[in-house]
């Protein structure tokens, strides 16, 4: 078993996005070791063209039957409506590839590494990794809160009560919705907190709890806030620079961070 992996996962749509991020892994990142692609059906029989180096490694997991998700009766209402709920109900609908993400959790990972860190094909690397990738995450999974700095919108915010009142109100009944919940774009996490289950009880999750709106962050909240109680936040910064954040907060820049999903300056 190996000490740790950086994790990308993607579809046809995203390999270029792939290249750029893993030169920058390599480069700005300064990060030598093991890089996992986990790609969708669509690249199977292209996997030579991603091998850029003996590190990168190409993992082919099977695509998820998403049908139960995308045909759900509620999500097809009357064509009066149908804007309205298809807004609602698909705000990230052209990016199913969200789905495939669960495999980060699969029991393969745990019976190969020690300690992985997944980040979103895209993301944008300024400075080396070290200060995030070294971090202790023993029994734990590290990621940064969706409600920061605010900290207004709760778990509640990830599934939609409107279309799916029923569903909500289970979802309520089973799971405390009133904490804070972490964004699924960056996670360190410790392999020991996968089970052997742990894949086919997020994609069961997923299939029930079709109100989600975020696709395989809600569902990941569920599983690793709700029922097992693994989340920290990853820290945000130190003296010398902030870690990771979704875009630059007020006064900050690009040059103030390690990582951002979407830079703006």
């Amino acid at each position: 078993m190996k000490d740790f992996c950086i994790i990308l996962v993607f579809d046809k749509k995203f390999l270029r996005k792939s290249y750029i991020t893993i030169k920058q892994i390599r480069g700005i990142g300064r990060y030598k070791g093991d890089i996992v692609c986990v790609i969708s059906d669509d690249l199977k029989n292209r996997i030579n063209w991603l091998r850029i180096d003996d590190r990168v490694i190409i993992k082919h997991f099977p695509e998820i039957d998403r049908s139960k998700i995308t045909d759900d009766p509620s999500k097809h209402p009357v064509e009066a409506d149908k804007k309205e709920i298809v807004r609602v109900c698909f705000p990230m609908k052209a990016k199913m590839i969200h789905y495939h993400k669960f495999y980060v959790f699969h029991k393969w990972f745990r019976d190969n590494y020690k300690k992985c860190f997944y980040m979103d094909t895209g993301t944008q690397i300024f400075k080396p990794l070290d200060k995030i990738i070294n971090r202790d995450c023993a029994g734990k999974l590290l990621a940064h809160s969706d409600a920061y700095p605010l900290y207004e919108d709760t778990l509640t915010c990830q599934f939609d009560r409107e279309v799916f009142p029923d569903l909500y109100k289970e979802l309520d009944d089973v799971y405390n919705l009133n904490i804070d919940h972490f964004q699924s774009t960056v996670m360190l996490y410790d392999t020991s907190i996968i089970q052997d289950d742990t894949f086919d009880d997020l994609w069961e999750l997923a299939n029930h709890y079709v109100n989600c709106k975020t696709n395989d962050q809600g569902i990941l909240n569920l599983y690793f806030s709700c029922f097992l109680d693994v989340w920290e936040q990853i820290p945000i910064k130190d003296g010398e620079t902030y870690y990771y954040d979704w875009r630059e907060r007020e006064g900050l820049t690009r040059k103030d961070y390690i990582m951002l999903k979407y830079p703006q300056t």
